[in-house]
């Protein structure tokens, strides 16, 4: 999303309330919301300024910001924490913090991977005898697609554990199956080590906001209504909205119809799942379609005779099916809910998907 301050919505209360869970006793939450739900915007403009604001010192995380490397994102969110804190602060930790960093990043432009206490030593550099901390972890579940990342896994775990009385964590995750590996596998070194907590879809006083702001910027009004029927049917995607009434601005477009028109002309949606859905196998297409969205049991007999029909092979087996929904799983498409029930990621893909 293209953020100003104009255009963000404040969730304080939200905020708070998650907070106020972690004070009553809870060490570590853990939020899953589909990509473009805002969950960025919220740990970075609602969430650490309102736990700020309580006195608590703040760190935000991104596993993102260098995906072959979580110990640098961990030790850039320490490094970026620190360089925002008071004045007093800095130069309080300057020459400890100086020391520290040069020895992690000689160790970490050779394999950072592979030396997650690296990790650990910076997490501790913002744990004071006085005063609490909040952890922001974004992307969480990007920990999950490689082994090699178990070892940091463990080494947070223990980091939080050993730190229980002042440290409290955030995590967010865009894959609830890969958040389920990692803090619902029993053998997983966070089982059962976060609360899973909602992340509620923005609603009504959202728009208003906008079509405030919209108006403040242009003297023109939009219809409350119809911005409404766009934002579900998009999802409720925070992103989508915003986007779309600044392309409005921009082009001078006063219209939501108008606007929505020329929004998909430049950038339609459905390319992304479009894009998604050639790169799959026929078969994977085939479990999505004509298995999953019709609502049909994976391993059955009659399941098996409509993929051998559909694919034009002698037989097809559950081995066969076992592995179209390890891929689709491994590339985030499904998420196993337990029990044999499999359900897409995204709904939005799910929704494209059942119109072919």
């Amino acid at each position: 999303m293209n953020n100003t301050s104009k255009w963000h919505y404040p969730r304080t209360e939200l905020a708070l309330s998650y907070l106020k869970q972690l004070e009553a006793g809870l060490n570590s939450i853990a939020i899953f919301a589909e990509r473009r739900k805002g969950k960025t915007e919220f740990l970075r403009d609602d969430l650490g300024p309102a736990a700020k604001g309580k006195g608590l010192r703040t760190a935000y995380i991104n596993f993102w910001e260098r995906k072959s490397d979580p110990v640098y994102c961990i030790t850039q969110g320490v490094r970026r924490a620190i360089e925002s804190d008071s004045p007093r602060l800095i130069r309080k930790w300057k020459n400890e913090f100086s020391v520290k960093l040069g020895v992690f990043q000689s160790k970490t432009t050779v394999d950072a991977s592979q030396y997650p206490e690296i990790a650990g030593e910076a997490l501790d550099m913002l744990v004071t005898p006085k005063g609490g901390v909040l952890l922001m972890f974004d992307e969480i579940q990007h920990l999950a697609t490689d082994p090699a990342f178990e070892e940091l896994i463990a080494t947070l775990r223990t980091f939080l554990d050993t730190n229980k009385k002042q440290v409290r964590a955030v995590f967010t995750g865009s894959s609830q199956d890969r958040l389920n590996k990692i803090f619902r596998r029993q053998k997983a070194a966070f089982y059962q080590g976060a609360s899973l907590v909602e992340f509620p879809n923005m609603g009504e006083n959202f728009i208003i906001f906008l079509l405030a702001n919209f108006h403040d910027l242009t003297n023109r009004k939009l219809q409350k209504k119809k911005s409404l029927e766009i934002f579900a049917e998009y999802n409720y995607s925070p992103f989508l909205i915003v986007d779309l009434l600044q392309t409005m601005m921009r082009e001078g477009i006063y219209n939501l119809d108008k606007g929505m028109a020329y929004y998909l002309d430049l950038n339609d949606p459905e390319d992304e799942w479009k894009e998604l859905w050639e790169s799959l196998k026929l078969i994977d297409q085939l479990v999505l379609k004509d298995i999953i969205v019709a609502g049909l049991p994976l391993y059955h007999v009659d399941t098996y005779a409509l993929m051998r029909d559909k694919l034009g092979l002698d037989k097809v087996t559950r081995g066969i099916i076992q592995s179209s929904v390890k891929r689709l799983r491994e590339q985030s498409v499904l998420n196993n809910e337990g029990h044999g029930q499999w359900v897409f990621e995204s709904k939005m893909f799910k929704d494209f998907v059942s119109t072919l």
